[in-house]
């Protein structure tokens, strides 16, 4: 039974990939304006950023550049203190490479609070890019979309919190290979290496068979829970590419 299973699943898998190309699964334009309105009170910090320095990383992202993003949540209620985490649902004991992340009580979203510092290395991403950088995971992913919920501190680093569909382990995974097709034939992205896959403006990784970030389910849609965006340009000028192209 679970052979036939995966065989239904790898004809569905072939069906959508040969049929679909990354434009039918983007975000409408009217999401995509939504989810950057979200964020668009803090485009008053951006311009500095743009315009300045922007060779350094957001690992190099000074104190009072935090404590800009911090005021501005406070002055637009989008800022969470500690102690009020808990409040978001049920952490899960384990938090991830650079997210705490807690279960809502509906079970139908996952809250992320994320650490914009950790991976900055691998995402390559610089100072002005952290506010974005989930705009770009939207317009690649659309059924794991981010929803910018505000900014909080830990022991005085900054921390962005998100809202995610929570997507339920019981998928059959997908294989390498047809995680490969999927990431070629309907995302458009060419294989760079054995962990890479990209174009001229971003490539994405983290995205192994033998990882749970990858699901699949039982009608061949895709589901890349928190795959690892390495940017080679600029937050604004990835969006700016990708934009044009949403249904």
């Amino acid at each position: 039974m679970l052979n036939y299973g995966r065989q239904i699943i790898k004809n569905l898998i072939e069906k959508w990939t040969k049929s679909h190309r990354l434009h039918y699964e983007y975000i409408s334009r009217l999401q995509a304006d939504s989810h950057r309105s979200d964020i668009r009170m803090f485009e008053a910090w951006i311009p500095a950023q743009r315009y300045g320095n922007n060779e350094q990383s957001a690992s190099d992202l000074a104190s009072e550049d935090c404590l800009r993003l911090i005021e501005i949540a406070k002055e637009h209620n989008l800022f969470f203190a500690k102690d009020s985490w808990d409040n978001f649902g049920d952490r899960k004991r384990l938090p991830s490479g650079e997210s705490i992340v807690y279960l809502s009580p509906d079970q139908k979203n996952v809250i992320k609070i994320r650490n914009p510092f950790a991976k900055a290395a691998i995402k390559n991403l610089k100072k002005e890019d952290i506010i974005f950088e989930h705009l770009i995971h939207n317009i690649l992913f659309p059924n794991t979309q981010y929803t910018f919920k505000g900014i909080s501190e830990d022991l005085g680093e900054l921390r962005i919190i998100y809202s995610q569909p929570y997507v339920p382990m019981n998928f059959i995974p997908p294989s390498q290979k047809q995680i490969d097709k999927y990431i070629i034939n309907a995302l458009g992205l060419k294989k760079e290496d054995a962990y890479f896959y990209g174009n001229d403006y971003l490539s994405i990784t983290d995205v192994s068979a033998d990882s749970d970030n990858v699901l699949v389910a039982m009608d061949g849609v895709f589901y890349f829970i928190d795959p690892i965006i390495r940017f080679k340009k600029r937050a604004w000028e990835i969006w700016d590419y990708y934009y044009p192209q949403l249904s």
